[in-house]
């Protein structure tokens, strides 16, 4: 019986995670740069955040999760002085620990990848950390407060990590199996570690946005207008 759950267990799993990526969307950074650099700029939209960072699963550096454009830019325009996109790969070697910086405009939109072994803990708080002081100590970065009060006494400004938590929309037109495969999926979910946790965030400076999963949406909704 045990043997049976586990068997249930992973191969729900499984399938979720591959009904999951049809709802994986991504986007050429590069068609987005302009206008992450304009809201940076735009003052009559209220500042969200000195440093706004998100994590991404684009394993290709000019591409971004089109969800992470649409919590950005419309879900709540989130204007800050600099925008960080940090996305974590593991590797097959144990102890590895690396990590490269891409800076797409100077001081306002850096992207940091890491590249750590399967044996080392995925603290991305105290890595990302070490990642700004190196960039600081090498005059590549200067994350001084850019409030007028605060910068005079050369206080740091403030980080803020945006961690998206997907549910499962009322929206969908799943098939039967599709759905109770989904069903089971966030029920083990509610089990599972938290997306912050597992990448050792500080809930303090970590902001949950949930963002609904549009996996099979409704496409002939027989809705009809009457005088």
């Amino acid at each position: 019986m045990i043997g049976a759950m586990m068997i249930v267990v992973m191969w729900s799993w499984y399938q979720a995670r591959k009904i999951r990526n049809r709802f994986v969307e991504f986007v050429k950074l590069k068609e987005y740069i302009n206008l992450l650099r304009d809201l940076s700029h735009d003052f009559s939209i209220p500042k969200y955040a000195t440093h706004l960072v998100y994590l991404t699963s684009a394993n290709n550096r000019d591409k971004i999760e089109a969800k992470t454009i649409y919590s950005v830019l419309q879900r709540q325009p989130k204007r800050a002085d600099m925008y960080w996109f940090v996305h974590v790969d593991v590797l097959d070697e144990p102890y590895i620990m690396e990590y490269k910086v891409t800076e797409l405009i100077k001081g306002n939109i850096i992207r940091v990848d890491f590249r750590i072994g399967f044996r080392v803990d995925p603290r991305v708080n105290l890595m990302f950390r070490k990642v700004v002081e190196d960039l600081v100590k090498n005059f590549e970065v200067d994350i001084t407060s850019r409030y007028e009060s605060l910068g005079r006494k050369n206080l740091i400004g403030d980080f803020r990590f945006v961690v998206m938590e997907k549910f499962l929309s009322y929206d969908n037109d799943l098939q039967f199996n599709e759905k109770i495969i989904m069903d089971i999926y966030f029920f083990l979910r509610q089990f599972s570690l938290s997306e912050e946790r597992a990448f050792g965030l500080d809930t303090s400076s970590v902001t949950i946005e949930k963002i609904p999963m549009i996996v099979a949406p409704v496409r002939d909704l027989p809705l009809k207008r009457i005088k």
